[in-house]
């Protein structure tokens, strides 16, 4: 006889609103999965927990302001998992940032989902999954500095990434389980981290060289930033350089240098920005600085082939099938080479400023380069800089435009077939404030994000109330209810006497600044945040004795109907006083205040 559930019960995460767990309880040891269904967010199932009689069943997956009805399954004894009993929960808010960025999306990918990131020049940034439908299900918001780029996933489903000087590896629960700080043996990595299929992780990393350039017409102590390879096993914790530039080319050559001239005078010699794993194990590198994707042999110690750039080993027939400033090269089953072509300088005579995906079949006889396949967006969507282009299992191709020059374009995910056809297009507005925002890749390819099975997709897109405002010249969203979930609590609450332009409230749990009227200049500027605990173990514990929260508004904030209202979280422990206001780049203040706690 299977064990009943004696308790259960279920609830959001206070520190994630798309995160939820189930506690189960049984008479006895047995396994447990645990089934969530929304009609119009689809159906999933948990992966199943090991046999025991206490059970955290975490839930990922989920839409925000949205309910689900779960019920739990319990097996025992190789027989048939039996359906238990169930309950409801309702997943909370997207953080104001994510909402301030209003999101269009047509279509449908093939991809039940797309990670990406979402972030701005400001540094503030974060990582996403969306669904099919283009609705997001699962974010995390980082530590700083968190200038989110690349990531992969380790084979036990963890996300690794690189964040200012360490790698940081996090379950899908939004936990950093491991932190591995990097510089010295470790390098300086930058642009891309790949694992591979051994569980090894390879990343570019660079170290800065000293060159007498005086022979062409250069400084005699020149500094160029030169580019390697590492490989890294995360078990072992061993680092082994395995390729290095200066070794592969002549670094006082000029003609091996970065071609454009803002990159030469950066002291960007190469700039190595992807590393992607070829058909026959060998490593596709992709050099923006040099308008160049090169082939390592499988033992990654020997260039196999060079394609354009200098001393490229194929020429193209048709200059207009050359790429500038390309991100995400990779080598296909059919030995042919898809890149994202950010056509970065590219020359008037061969079509100027324009971005897109772009397959080129390489034939070594011939010693040829020719595209047999582009994809570009009518009309012509320039991304000058990051970008990336992915084919996907089925034969579609996952396109990101992810940087516009331009206040008001979108930076734009878009899904393709092999005849070009757009099947999915998400579509973000770069602009929420006077920072830009920009996405550096977008994958596809991934099924999962903590072992859940899909049981029903997703019938419709998430439908936010948000509204989309214009003013001062940029595009944002508003959710009416949050802004009026914080009317509500300050409405009765006791505002603080402290002398600022903003009326504060020191509530349970957060910091709630007010002000209306309220204009975009109010709020530009960077908040800072200062909680000193009451609790003298608490203030021992932090450097410099209080917590360090300092925010940009649209992190906390929205402005709707010429009011301000932003929302920053506070910490969990007893709190003596909190010091805040705004300060502009190099550290003036434009005003600040300080509330104790009671007043």
């Amino acid at each position: 006889v299977r064990p009943a559930a004696v308790r259960h019960e279920a609830a959001v995460s206070a520190a994630n609103a798309l995160i939820a767990e189930v506690r189960v309880s049984l008479e006895r040891a047995a396994r447990v999965h645990v089934e969530y269904d929304n009609p119009q967010a689809g159906r999933y199932r948990t992966a199943l927990s090991e046999a025991g009689a206490e059970h955290l069943i975490p839930i990922v997956r989920l839409r925000p302001q949205t309910t689900y009805d779960y019920t739990i399954f319990v097996t025992s004894d190789g027989e048939e998992a039996a359906a238990g009993p169930g309950g409801r929960f309702t997943t909370g808010r997207l953080p104001p940032l994510l909402t301030a960025i209003p999101a269009r999306v047509s279509g449908r990918s093939s991809q039940a989902l797309i990670l990406s990131e979402i972030r701005r020049r400001d540094r503030l940034s974060y990582y996403l999954f969306r669904d099919e439908t283009g609705s997001v299900v699962w974010y995390y918001h980082g530590p700083p500095p968190f200038p989110a780029g690349p990531v992969d996933r380790l084979p036990g489903g963890n996300l690794i990434f690189e964040n200012g000087g360490y790698f940081a590896e996090m379950t899908p629960l939004g936990e950093l389980v491991n932190r591995f700080e990097l510089g010295g043996r470790l390098g300086n990595p930058h642009h891309d981290v790949t694992v591979l299929g051994d569980g090894r992780v390879i990343y570019p990393s660079r170290e800065t060289l000293s060159v007498d350039d005086s022979a062409n017409g250069g400084a005699a102590d020149t500094r160029l930033r030169v580019d390697h390879l590492l490989v890294w096993d995360p078990e072992s914790g061993s680092v082994e350089r395995v390729w290095d530039a200066k070794e592969a080319w002549d670094v006082t050559d000029p003609n091996q240098r970065a071609q454009p001239d803002r990159y030469r005078d950066r002291g960007w010699w190469t700039h190595l920005n992807s590393v992607s794993a070829g058909p026959r194990g060998n490593l596709i590198l992709s050099f923006r600085g040099r308008n160049q994707v090169v082939s390592l042999s499988p033992d990654f110690r020997t260039i196999e082939w060079q394609l354009h750039g200098p001393d490229s080993d194929f020429a193209f027939p048709n200059p207009a099938d050359r790429f500038y400033g390309q991100h995400t090269a990779s080598q296909l089953a059919n030995g042919n080479v898809l890149l994202f072509d950010n056509g970065w300088e590219r020359p008037e005579a061969e079509g100027g400023r324009y971005s897109r995906a772009l397959e080129l079949r390489l034939d070594a006889a011939a010693g040829t380069a020719v595209k047999v396949w582009e994809y570009r967006t009518d009309p012509d969507t320039y991304s000058s800089k990051f970008g990336s282009a992915y084919r996907l299992r089925n034969g579609n191709t996952l396109v990101n435009f992810a940087f516009v020059d331009a206040d008001h374009d979108p930076i734009t995910i878009v899904e393709v077939d092999a005849a070009g056809r757009e099947v999915f297009r998400l579509e973000e507005l770069p602009r929420p404030t006077s920072r830009h925002a920009d996405r550096y890749r977008a994958y596809g390819g991934i099924t999962a994000i903590m072992g859940e099975t899909m049981l029903r997709p997703p019938a419709a897109a998430h439908a936010p109330e948000h509204v989309e405002i214009v003013a001062d010249g940029f595009t944002a969203a508003v959710d009416p209810a949050w802004f009026r979930e914080i009317e509500a609590a300050i409405a009765g609450a006791q505002r603080s006497a402290a002398d600022a332009p903003f009326d504060l409230y020191l509530l349970d749990g957060r910091l709630v600044y007010a002000k209306e009227p309220c204009a975009y200049e109010d709020v530009a500027a960077r908040f800072a945040l200062h909680v000193f605990p009451a609790g003298a173990d608490d203030a021992a514990a932090l450097r410099g004795g209080y917590d360090v929260l300092d925010f940009y508004f649209v992190e906390h904030g929205q402005r709707w109907q010429g009011a301000c209202l932003a929302a920053a979280p506070l910490p969990g422990y007893a709190i003596a006083r909190v010091r805040t206001g705004q300060y502009i780049s190099g550290g003036d203040a434009l005003w600040q205040a300080e509330i104790r706690a009671g007043e």
